[in-house]
């Protein structure tokens, strides 16, 4: 009698607070999947892992047909169901409601497996409060914070990207952020350039739409990631375009930075620097870091690494050539060479997934790996991986 008076207390806690809370991402959406969609391309153009796509559409492959409904959680945290465990208390560990896991996990039953996989919100401690002031807008205070528009969206669990004057927000830490104050306001409005260039900055540029423009084609065209185009213009992918329509592009700017001697590469962050330095559609040279032979190479899709095809033929014997004769999973650190820069990475062989360019005796991508890049099945860092490319900067 006790559990289950308890139960129905917490129950009715949960729902009052679901009701003061705001709920799940903006970007939390349905979608219809189309002819030539795969969990790995949708997973790229919404920035989600795999794995979480499948987490909350109950997917027991990546086997997704035309026409099928599925839906897009906003980024969360993967937990895996424990012994004991029921959905209140991991709601509360998790800083969230029931409504909310329910919602992302796309459930019906409050039941739990020992062992199944769900979704929760990410939370951040270490987030700063702010308070809303007349003027703010989202992608303003994350260029003031020095952090990303998806990560306020995340950590405040966001339903819009409109906020209120007066409305408490969550911003989380940049990496290495000390002071808990933003840069003064008349600052930021004086200046898109931050006073110490050495760390990478962005700054904001007007483009406007011409016929056939869509969210896609103008993110590739500038180099950024479509969800970022997305959020700095508070639109969603279906959203219509209109010509002459004004909208902003982030601009990033990755200083250079010191290396060990010419025979390293710098090392730089996926998602802070390398990203924006080797888009979707750059072509550069990979150098071994062991035998120092070179190949040429396109980056044709990737969100969490560079999925990469070889340019040609030729350039697909070379690397097959460098691997013993054969494809392979095996990890060797490379330099990757892109417009001047030479950055530290590490790299595979083997063919896998999608392919762009049809004429490279080559069938499928290989992955190439950087700095604190991660892998596309499950979100996480791959230790080899890193080892690797600690040795192609010199920092083993």
């Amino acid at each position: 009698m006790f559990k289950t008076t308890r139960w129905k207390r917490l129950t009715a806690q949960s729902v009052l607070i679901a009701a003061l809370l705001p709920a799940t991402s903006a970007f939390a959406q349905t979608i219809t999947v189309s002819t030539g969609d795969t969990l790995g391309n949708l997973g790229y153009r919404y920035q989600i892992p795999v794995e979480q796509l499948k987490i909350a559409n109950h997917l027991q492959t990546d086997t997704i047909y035309s026409g099928q409904a599925l839906y897009i959680p906003p980024l969360s945290q993967v937990y895996t169901v424990k012994s004991g465990d029921v959905l209140w208390k991991i709601a509360a560990d998790h800083q969230t409601t029931i409504p909310v896991l329910m919602e992302i996990n796309q459930r019906t039953s409050y039941d739990l497996i020992v062992g199944e996989k769900l979704l929760v919100p990410k939370t951040d401690a270490s987030a700063n409060e702010y308070t809303v002031k007349s003027g703010d807008v989202l992608w303003k205070l994350a260029s003031r914070w020095g952090v990303s528009i998806q990560s306020i969206v995340d950590a405040n669990h966001l339903t819009s990207t409109e906020i209120l004057v007066g409305q408490k927000l969550l911003i989380p830490q940049a990496d290495g952020q000390a002071d808990t104050q933003p840069p003064r306001e008349e600052e930021q409005a004086t200046s898109t350039q931050p006073a110490d260039t050495t760390k990478p900055w962005v700054e904001n540029i007007r483009y406007q739409v011409v016929r056939g423009d869509t969210p896609w084609t103008i993110s590739i065209d500038h180099g950024i990631p479509m969800t970022e185009l997305l959020s700095v213009n508070r639109l969603t992918e279906n959203s219509q375009l209109q010509i002459g329509q004004t909208l902003l592009i982030p601009v990033h700017h990755i200083p250079e930075t010191s290396v060990k001697s010419a025979k390293y590469g710098e090392y730089l962050d996926w998602f802070e620097a390398v990203q924006y330095l080797f888009p979707i559609n750059a072509v550069a040279t990979v150098t071994d870091f062991e035998t120092g032979r070179s190949f040429q190479v396109k980056r044709t899709i990737g969100a969490s690494h560079s999925d990469t095809e070889p340019l040609t033929a030729a350039d697909a014997a070379t690397i097959k050539d460098i691997w013993g004769g054969q494809y392979s999973w095996r990890v060797r650190p490379v330099l990757v060479n892109v417009n001047g820069r030479q950055i530290a990475a590490s790299m595979t062989s083997m063919p896998h997934s999608i392919e762009y360019i049809l004429d490279n005796d080559f069938t499928g991508h290989f992955d190439i790996h950087f700095l604190n890049s991660r892998r596309h099945n499950d979100d996480k860092i791959d230790p080899d991986h890193q080892a690797a490319v600690k040795i192609a900067a010199g920092r083993s």
